[in-house]
């Protein structure tokens, strides 16, 4: 089977990721890049020994030589490049979040036919620890999950002289939100993954804040109007109930946990575990004894998640197998950031549309 014939489309800081992750993968050939920055795509067709730089992503797609592209683009441009890259029979690596919302998602599985898509929203779920959680819910050992918490909060810290973050990280025009779309994103399909995609969510609950005036300056660009900070309540068809809660640049210590409940037990860890704490942790009743605790995983193996879910998109593309997180997968989790960002807005609680 001949080598998969690749084209990146952006050449920014995730789109050198994603050019890395290629000239690891042997089953790859890497044939051309396009960023509208003429210069950066001359560059890293440069450092990366790749033959065609264009300045469109119209161009790259017209190329008949390419098989599949990877889309490391802003959200708010994505899509239509996603569309005119299925139309030209292409498979798509789509960066997080999938799109500015289901809408857009729905034209794109339209126009999917055999095609792979996935999802780089997927790259911690191929962590051991994910791995290990998944298969203590699948045996029943929690029983039924009643509750799943994820937090993740990181303080505010010293800015860097000259410090201007890029104006699209926290922008509803130009990434369909802030900081929900750019982390939380990660979390849900972590904790979906680690649950095995057994939740259903339905309903949401969800407050957003902007980062603070007085801790605005350096932390993020003069033009932003998203969401630093977001907290939610996702209720599931089986009652099951998902906690989240992001934010950066707060005002509060920083934390990062999650918490799989279940009617027997349950599992504790993080994305990013500290120094010396156990990865996952399996807390049990035992009728006598009371809670037992046992660890899961104690050192996680190391794992580059930038390569892990390039490596698993290529490989279902050569194999005829669904990614880890696919377009069904992916409507799945823009229906819950549609729903925060709605519930936010009104102050109503939100159903999540299918």
């Amino acid at each position: 089977m001949r080598p998969v014939r690749l084209g990146v489309v952006g050449c920014g800081v995730i789109g050198t990721f994603h050019l890395r992750a290629a000239e690891k993968n042997e089953d790859v050939e890497l044939v051309a890049v396009a960023d509208i920055n003429e210069d950066a795509a001359k560059a890293a067709a440069s450092e990366f020994g790749v033959a065609v730089a264009c300045s469109s992503a119209d161009d790259l797609i017209a190329d008949d030589n390419i098989d599949a592209v990877v889309l490391a683009l802003v959200t708010s441009v994505r899509s239509p490049v996603a569309i005119r890259a299925l139309e030209q029979g292409m498979h798509v690596l789509l960066e997080k979040p999938p799109a500015m919302n289901s809408s857009e998602l729905r034209q794109m599985m339209a126009r999917q036919n055999s095609r792979v898509v996935a999802c780089c929203s997927s790259r911690f779920s191929f962590l051991e620890t994910v791995t290990k959680a998944r298969e203590i819910v699948e045996s029943g050992r929690l029983g039924a999950i009643r509750v799943v918490r994820c937090r993740g909060l990181s303080a505010a810290a010293p800015v860097p002289p000259g410090s201007t973050p890029p104006a699209w990280r926290v922008s509803r025009r130009l990434n369909g939100g802030g900081f929900m779309v750019n982390w939380g994103i990660y979390d849900l399909d972590y904790l979906m993954h680690a649950t095995a995609w057994t939740l259903r969510p339905r309903t949401v609950m969800a407050q957003t804040w902007p980062i603070a005036s007085v801790l605005a300056a350096g932390r993020i660009h003069p033009e932003s109007d998203a969401e630093n900070h977001v907290i939610s309540l996702i209720r599931c068809d089986s009652g099951a109930v998902i906690v989240h809660e992001r934010g950066e640049a707060v005002s509060m210590p920083g934390e990062q946990s999650w918490q799989i409940c279940g009617e027997k037990g349950s599992l504790r860890s993080s994305i990013n575990p500290l120094p010396g704490e156990p990865a996952l942790v399996l807390d049990e009743i035992d009728v006598d004894r009371g809670m037992v605790s046992k660890v899961i995983v104690d050192e996680p193996k190391d794992l580059d998640v930038h390569q892990a879910v390039f490596n698993d998109f290529i490989a279902s593309i050569r194999n005829g197998r669904s990614p880890a997180t696919d377009m069904s997968r992916a409507l799945t989790l823009q229906g819950i950031l549609d729903s925060i960002y709605e519930s936010a807005n009104t102050g109503n609680p939100v159903e999540i549309q299918e």
